[in-house]
């Protein structure tokens, strides 16, 4: 099932589907290493349309709403 990355909770281990980002969007969470078809996990999700924190291949990654919110996952 294809979610909204936002819509993940904490633990989850997701696979990137998609990005709905603009080319400089997309460029930027490409050079953080998150690119289509990579695989995630949440680390922490905040309230009220905070951070989301990712991990993946020994880093982790923050990222703000707004962008998480553009990406589609698929959960583990």
């Amino acid at each position: 099932m294809t979610v909204r990355l936002v819509e993940c909770g904490r633990g989850d281990l997701v696979r990137i589907v998609r990005i709905d980002a603009g080319r400089g969007a997309t460029l930027r969470l490409m050079n953080l290493g998150l690119n289509v078809g990579g695989t995630a996990e949440v680390v922490q999700c905040s309230p009220l349309r905070g951070p989301l924190l990712l991990s993946h291949g020994g880093t982790e990654v923050a990222l703000g709403y707004h962008l998480a919110e553009k990406i589609l996952v698929e959960k583990d």
